[in-house]
Parts: structure tokens; sequence; C-alpha cells
């Protein structure tokens, strides 16, 4: 059943389909260009920084593809939409990467948080606080301390106060 209904959405699949979804085909495209990108990053026959990127680009690709074989034509027309509320995001993210060579990851990051958050609808303080703090420094070990990706540090090089986590290799898991 499953298999059926697969092969009569690709049947499907054609010009007017991938017209209706303008929107994912601009994400595959991108998808590809940060494939390629990040497949030229240096590995030494190892996991390294190109990893993660091209994860979230093979998920992009295949969530875009199955966006474009579900898609239903709505009737929803430009004038209904808002430019305000993507126009806001976009100059709080804007913000956010301009300032981040002065206050680096982890500074950078908590500021942008509860902006974010606050547009977001989330008004709980003590969730915002949380989130806020929580997450930049989560994101900073599993990046900076897994990975090894070396993230901006900024004037004043707060993330060397964060204490190194015992990370152990256990012989005969790799």
């Amino acid at each position: 059943m499953i298999k059926q209904k697969v092969a009569d959405s690709i049947d499907q699949l054609g010009p007017s389909s991938i017209r209706s979804n303008p929107l994912a085909v601009v994400f595959i495209l991108l998808a590809v260009v940060v494939i390629f990108s990040a497949s030229q990053f240096p590995d030494d026959g190892q996991v390294g920084p190109g990893f993660f990127p091209i994860l979230v680009a093979v998920g992009i690709v295949v969530f875009s593809f199955a966006d474009i074989l579900t898609s239903t034509e709505t009737d929803l027309e430009i004038s209904e939409f808002s430019f305000r509320p993507p126009a806001i995001v976009l100059g709080l993210l804007v913000a956010y990467l301009l300032v981040m060579p002065f206050t680096g990851f982890l500074v950078g990051t908590m500021l942008y948080m509860p902006a974010i958050l606050y547009y977001s609808g989330i008004k709980s303080k003590p969730l915002m606080a949380g989130l806020s703090v929580g997450l930049p420094i989560l994101l900073f070990y599993i990046f900076a301390r897994v990975f090894l990706i070396r993230l901006p540090e900024g004037i004043v090089p707060i993330s060397r106060l964060l204490p190194r986590l015992p990370l152990v290799v256990i012989p005969g898991w790799l």
C-alpha cells in the first residue's frame, strides 16, 4: 500500500508540482551547494567539520523532495501574507551575525536567544533564562568539544572559562 502511494506520488511529479512549490526547489539547490562546499573541508580520513553540514543538507533534500511529492494546491494568496514577522526575525538574525565577532558564540547566542524566544511567544522568564543560558552551553560542548569545530570566541574568550568534559574513547567502538 505504501509502495503504491509512493509510486502514485512519483507519477504525479511534474513541472506543475515543482512550480507550485518553488521554495522546496530553492532548499534543494541550497542544500546541494552546502553539500559540495562541506565536502571540500579537510577531514583527515575521520569525521571532520564537514560531516554535520552534509548530514543536515541531506535531510533538507529528503524533506524537500517529500514536500514536493506530497504538496497540494492551496488558495493562499500573497496578499494574505504578512512580511513583518519574517522581516523582524531576519533583522534579529543579521544583528546576531554582526555582533558575533565581538561577543563570541556563547555571549552572542545568550543575547540572541531571549529576543527570539520572546518574539516566538515564550513569556515564561524562567524558561527563557534556562534556554538562553543552557542551549548555547550545550551547543558549545557538542560542536567545540565533541566535533572539535572552532566557534567564535569574541573579544573576551568566555568559553575558556567552561570546564573541559572528560571525553573518553572506548577501544573497539570506533
